[in-house]
C-alpha cells in the first residue's frame, strides 16, 4: 500500500497498540504494536532458535493471535523474526520455509494456521519460498499445554509426515513455529523432514517458553 493511502487509512481507522493496557497510537508503518512497546518486548536469543521469550506481553499477544483471530499482528511478528533470524543465520542458505502444520480438523475449526501465516510472511521478508503443503500433521494430538516433555514426545510420535518428499529432498529447510515449549513438536517435524532426504533443518520459533534448563541463556531486552 502506498504511503498516502496508508495515511488516509490511519486517519479514518486509527491503529492503537495491541499490547494490553497500552492503547497508544501506533507509530510504526503497517504495524499494530507501538514503537515503545516494540522496543521493550522480551527479545530473546536461545541458541538462535527463537525471537522472544514467552513472557508478557508476548504471551497475551500470541494468545489473541492464535485463538482470537488477531492475524493483523502477522507483520509485527514477522518483522521481529526477520530481525532476530538475520542476526545469527544466513538467509541465502535457506532453500524453503516450512511451517509446523496443524491437523485438518484444527484448521477447519480455527480457519488458519498461525505458524503458516508467520512462515509465509517471514519467507517473503527473507526472499525465500514458503511451502505449506509438503509437511502435514496426520494425527490430531490435541492441546498439550499441560503435558510434560516426555508426554509430548510420546503423543507426537509419527504425528507428522512429508506429503511431498521430492520438494524437500536435498534442501535446507527453515522450520517455523509460533511457540517452542519443550521442543518436541519441532523435533518431530524435523525427523519427518530429514526422513525424506532433506539436507538440513533450521528450527525457528516466534517465542520460547522458558524452562529450568534455560537459566543462563541470553535474555536480551533491547
Amino acid at each position: 500500500m502506498s504511503a498516502w493511502l496508508e495515511r488516509i487509512k490511519d486517519a479514518l481507522w486509527p491503529r492503537t497498540c495491541a499490547v494490553h493496557d497500552c492503547r497508544r497510537p501506533v507509530d510504526r508503518p503497517e504495524g499494530y504494536i507501538c514503537s515503545r512497546c516494540y522496543a521493550t518486548l522480551p527479545w530473546y536469543d536461545e541458541f538462535a532458535k527463537s525471537t522472544f521469550a514467552y513472557l508478557s506481553p508476548i504471551v497475551e499477544l500470541v494468545n489473541i493471535y492464535k485463538f482470537s483471530g488477531a492475524t493483523y499482528l502477522t507483520e509485527d511478528f514477522a518483522a521481529a523474526m526477520e530481525r532476530s533470524f538475520r542476526r545469527k543465520h544466513d538467509a541465502a542458505s535457506v532453500d524453503v520455509v516450512v511451517p509446523v502444520p496443524i491437523h485438518k480438523s484444527r484448521l477447519e475449526e480455527r480457519g488458519y494456521n498461525q505458524s503458516g501465516l508467520l512462515a509465509d510472511a517471514l519467507a517473503k521478508r527473507l526472499g525465500r519460498v514458503c511451502d505449506d503443503r509438503s509437511l502435514v500433521k496426520v494425527r490430531d494430538t490435541g492441546h498439550q499445554s499441560r503435558s510434560t516433555g516426555d508426554e509430548r514426545r510420546k503423543n507426537l510420535a509419527a504425528a507428522f509426515r512429508a506429503a511431498r518428499p521430492e520438494r524437500l529432498r536435498g534442501r535446507t529447510v527453515l522450520l517455523v513455529d509460533d511457540v517452542m515449549t519443550t521442543g518436541a513438536t519441532l523435533e518431530e517435524c524435523t525427523r519427518a523432514i530429514l526422513a525424506c532426504g532433506a539436507h538440513r533443518v533450521v528450527q525457528f520459533a516466534l517465542a520460547k517458553a522458558l524452562m529450568d534448563e534455560d537459566v543462563g541463556e541470553d535474555y536480551v531486552k533491547t
